[in-house]
């Protein structure tokens, strides 16, 4: 059930960060706002809220340090760092283009995870059921 939950909450994360990385690069087109304002506007999802709990003032590490704290992105994690290392580090121009390509890459991750929870989804939920049935019949 545990592999389940996890393969769930990977699919879910991705389709989050990808919504969020949409919104940054609307938020950073039109309205060109400083990174800590920019983070601040888009609070409210799981990930997001893990980067404004740091209380560190450099956003940047703030969002590697969450990047972190989520061990279901473990394959993902070399293309968010890429995505915190370059936030704010050129021109508008520059930031959405790498969102933009960041966000094809998360989406093409995404559609994977989607299918592996569908497919490996149902079997360790049926292999947790088999198993609490069995070792039901043992204790009977």
């Amino acid at each position: 059930m545990y592999r389940a939950s996890a393969l769930k909450k990977r699919e879910r994360l991705l389709l989050e960060i990808t919504g969020l990385l949409e919104n940054m690069a609307v938020q950073i087109k039109y309205r060109a706002l400083p990174l800590g304002d920019l983070f601040e506007t888009l609070k409210g999802g799981e990930f997001i809220n893990k980067v404004l709990e740091d209380k560190n003032p450099n956003r940047r590490e703030a969002w590697n340090n969450a990047i972190n704290e989520f061990s279901e992105l473990t394959d993902e994690r070399e293309i968010l760092l890429m995505v915190g290392n370059s936030l704010g580090k050129s021109d508008i121009e520059g930031q959405i283009s790498m969102l933009e390509l960041n966000k094809k890459l998360l989406r093409a991750r995404h559609k994977e995870a989607s299918e592996t929870s569908l497919k490996k989804g149902a079997m360790y939920r049926s292999v947790g059921l088999l198993m609490g049935l069995g070792l039901a019949i043992i204790v009977i």
